[in-house]
């Protein structure tokens, strides 16, 4: 008997399934990302008492990493901004310590991305090197595993070199989004970060919002006026929800 011949079209179909690359694995992605380990003691000296949590204060920004991640989950939500109504509030101290209290959570993944363009700091808060420009980065020209150093098995960082001027045009670049985009669905994170400059500074946390689900506003204890706050809480809800007002004390403590 006649064996029937295979359809032309099932063989091309069959051999176009050979070529398609393996299904994409997150796993693979986060081990190809740099490992750099902060010194513990440039953190402490730099107040990330996240880290070692030697400090009481650490108990805040666990309880802020709880509620803020519960609050997300409901709303199925993985974005958020962190800013300040004006510089001195400790908008990346805020960041780094909610950072490194999340990373203690094994099973969740976090990415935070330095994103006051004009005054990067958040590499010297942790005590690593800046390798890249983050205005790179967000124009494509970097792959995340080129660009992102882990410093946790489960916690990202992409710091900036290069300081820039012109933050709020970039950020309103579709190449932004389409590179968040990607990095969101290559390693699928939990949490997301983004440590930005103060908002009523330049226009560009305006600009950068609606990459984000949400917004954590950090107040400065003895730097930002009730004046200060209620124009920033009034600017941003009407574009992203507000997910909280937190006042950083000046002996380092935070108020929920």
């Amino acid at each position: 008997m006649i064996k029937d011949q295979p359809d032309d079209t099932d063989m091309d179909f069959e051999d176009n399934e050979a070529r398609l690359p393996a299904v994409h694995d997150p796993e693979v992605y986060w081990d190809s990302l740099p490992l750099a380990e902060p010194d513990p003691e440039v953190l402490a000296r730099n107040h990330v008492i996240s880290a070692a949590r030697k400090h009481p204060a650490h108990a805040a920004f666990d309880m802020l990493r709880t509620r803020l991640l519960q609050a997300l989950a409901e709303q199925g939500w993985s974005k958020v901004a962190i800013t300040a109504p004006t510089r001195g509030c400790g908008s990346s101290f805020v960041t780094a310590n909610l950072a490194f209290s999340v990373a203690r959570l094994e099973a969740t993944r976090s990415v935070v991305l330095d994103m006051d363009l004009r005054k990067p700091s958040l590499h010297e808060t942790l005590g690593l090197q800046a390798h890249h420009s983050m205005t790179d980065y967000l124009q494509g020209l970097l792959d995340p595993e080129e660009y992102l150093l882990r410093t946790h098995s489960n916690l990202a960082f992409g710091f900036n070199n290069a300081p820039k001027n012109g933050a709020a045009e970039l950020f309103q670049d579709t190449m932004t989004s389409d590179v968040l985009d990607e990095l969101h669905e290559l390693l699928s994170p939990d949490l997301m970060l983004f440590d930005l400059p103060p908002a009523l500074e330049f226009d560009d946390v305006l600009g950068f919002l609606p990459n984000v689900d949400g917004v954590l506003v950090v107040a400065g204890g003895g730097v930002s006026t009730a004046e200060d706050i209620t124009k920033v809480e009034q600017m941003l809800s009407e574009v992203k929800p507000l997910l909280g007002v937190m006042l950083n004390k000046a002996e380092g403590k935070l108020s929920l």
